[in-house]
């Protein structure tokens, strides 16, 4: 566990952080969209801007999900089409894309959802201690029954999806995968 987690809380002890609605606070949606903006143009030689969100396209989508946690607790699940994932891959990597590989492919993918997760949180949050899981390749997954912030961009190779949420600690990269938890009592 990274030295940051293993801090003791300032809840009472039984306590569960109980989390917030990210999609209430008032800066995130602007951070979003300006982190997405800066990384894709700085790492990626793109430009990202917002785009209507429909979602048909994230199905087939290449997704990360990346879980955070310290001060505050949740994830980040990230979608980039399939025609998208070749031309930012290979500018990531400066190579021609028909020079890429699967797993060139997917550990780009890992680490977009790395750097805009890492880039968003500190400016949500710049004093605060979170530490990061490694991202892991998943499905797209919509959160229907929580408040997660979403934002949809368009690139000009294709679209990129962005949900991130606040979650129970239990939730967090710190309690561990779920199969290590312990029972609750």
């Amino acid at each position: 566990m990274p030295p940051e987690l293993d801090q003791p809380s300032s809840q009472p002890a039984g306590t569960l952080y109980q989390p917030g609605r990210l999609d209430q606070e008032p800066a995130a949606p602007d951070t979003v969209r300006c982190v997405m903006a800066d990384v894709m143009e700085a790492m990626f030689f793109t430009e990202a801007e917002p785009t209507a969100c429909e979602h048909a396209w994230l199905g087939g989508a290449r997704c990360a999900r990346i879980r955070f946690g310290g001060s505050h607790f949740g994830e980040m699940l990230l979608g980039v089409s399939a025609e998208a994932a070749d031309p930012i891959g290979a500018s990531f990597l400066g190579l021609d894309p028909m020079e890429l590989t699967e797993a060139q492919r997917s550990q780009v993918i890992q680490e977009l959802a790395n750097i805009l997760c890492g880039a968003i949180l500190s400016k949500l949050w710049p004093e605060s201690k979170l530490a990061l899981s490694s991202p892991k390749l998943s499905r797209w997954e919509e959160w229907p029954d929580v408040e997660a912030l979403h934002h949809c961009f368009a690139i000009p190779e294709g679209l990129i999806g962005v949900s991130i949420r606040l979650t129970a600690a239990l939730d967090s990269p710190a309690a561990g995968p779920p199969s290590d938890r312990p029972l609750a009592a």
